[in-house]
């Protein structure tokens, strides 16, 4: 039995968005790597994969079966005290719409749909309005002590 992949930390990046991503690539992985000595996870594999508005929509349409835009899609392959894997699907395009209609920054904005995409695939859920509250109670509190709000 081969466990390499229990042992392996490792971010990756692909902009299959064909925009400009809203903050560098080191700001992505310095915040996912944030979050993991957050929760305290000594291995992991997640992909952030960034894609236009429209894919990310038939992507909530296929596996959500709701015909909305949405800002991140999570997926968590593996969760366990030894090893996170999952997938976040992002569209910038609709961060960066989000920011401006609640008027915050690109950054911020970005940090906070990163950060909330990280609890989805730490088993958070935001299916009701308790749990959309704890949530965004994490949200701010990591976005404070991190300096992005």
């Amino acid at each position: 039995m081969i466990v390499v992949k229990r042992r392996q930390k490792a971010i990756h990046i692909y902009n299959e968005s064909g925009q400009r991503l809203p903050v560098q690539r080191d700001t992505i992985e310095g915040v996912l790597h944030k979050l993991i000595q957050a929760f305290h996870i000594p291995a992991f594999d997640i992909n952030c994969i960034f894609v236009q508005d429209d894919a990310l929509r038939e992507m909530k349409i296929q596996y959500f079966d709701e015909d909305v835009y949405t800002d991140i899609i999570s997926f968590t392959l593996d969760c366990s005290e030894e090893f996170l894997e999952g997938e976040l699907y992002i569209s910038p395009e609709r961060i960066r719409e989000n920011a401006h209609e609640y008027t915050v920054p690109v950054k911020q904005e970005f940090i906070r749909i990163l950060i909330h995409g990280f609890l989805h695939l730490m088993g958070y859920e935001d299916s009701s309005e308790e749990e959309r509250k704890t949530m965004r109670e994490l949200e701010d509190r990591f976005l404070k002590e991190w300096d992005y709000a």
